[in-house]
């Protein structure tokens, strides 16, 4: 029976989040204040013993997960998983937000009505493919959990983070980029999600503990 704690977290800060630019599939380099975001993260969770830390593929995650994991006091293997990947916007990945918001009336449905959204528009996801490949990534994590018990490092990005935790806590997908509803995940912040398989539950529950916590970062 597995008891394992997994410590969701967003890549560091990018030059692209800055310039309001679209970032799924395509990279851009972590700014100064995203790499010291991920240093701060890895000292406040330096005393946590993590047994696996996972990440994307893409750059600007794996680049957060070492910075993090190369503050910690114990030696923690790594490696990445596809599946953890930011969501693929297609034609409009580089593109800047204000002017697809005024150029592209679709693109507002992308914003705010999530279930309206049909991604054959920009060549990209689509929502429910997202959340999908997200939840088969937290059953590979915890299936392939060295141990029963113990912390996972989980590093990934804010599109696909955000619709998987409200689902997670018991939330509606169409409505998870409402920003009173769920608010968005911030550049590394901490969210606890634990897995829990008893013998009464043998298929195992998750359960959201905190979301996008930045206690660290403030301090």
């Amino acid at each position: 029976m597995k008891d394992l704690n997994l410590y969701l977290i967003r890549h560091g800060q990018t030059e692209w989040n800055i310039k309001d630019q679209m970032q799924g599939s395509k990279n851009s380099p972590l700014t100064e204040n995203g790499v010291l975001g991920a240093k701060i993260t890895g000292k406040y969770l330096k005393n946590t013993p993590f047994i696996q830390a996972y990440s994307s593929p893409q750059q600007r995650a794996m680049e957060t997960r070492d910075y993090i994991i190369h503050e910690n006091d114990n030696v923690i293997p790594s490696t990445e998983l596809d599946n953890l990947r930011e969501m693929d916007f297609g034609i409009w990945e580089g593109k800047h937000v204000p002017l697809l918001k005024k150029e592209i009336p679709e693109f507002t449905t992308y914003l705010t009505d999530p279930g309206n959204f049909d991604a054959s528009i920009n060549q990209g996801e689509n929502y429910l493919d997202i959340l999908s490949r997200m939840k088969e990534a937290l059953n590979v994590i915890v299936k392939n959990a060295p141990q029963d018990k113990g912390n996972i490092l989980v590093v990934s990005h804010g599109t696909v983070l955000r619709i998987l935790l409200c689902v997670l806590n018991g939330g509606d997908w169409r409505r998870h980029r409402d920003q009173d509803y769920f608010p968005r995940v911030l550049n590394t912040s901490i969210s606890l999600v634990n897995y829990k398989q008893t013998e009464d539950n043998p298929e195992g529950e998750f359960s959201v503990k905190f979301y996008n916590n930045v206690d660290h970062l403030t301090n």
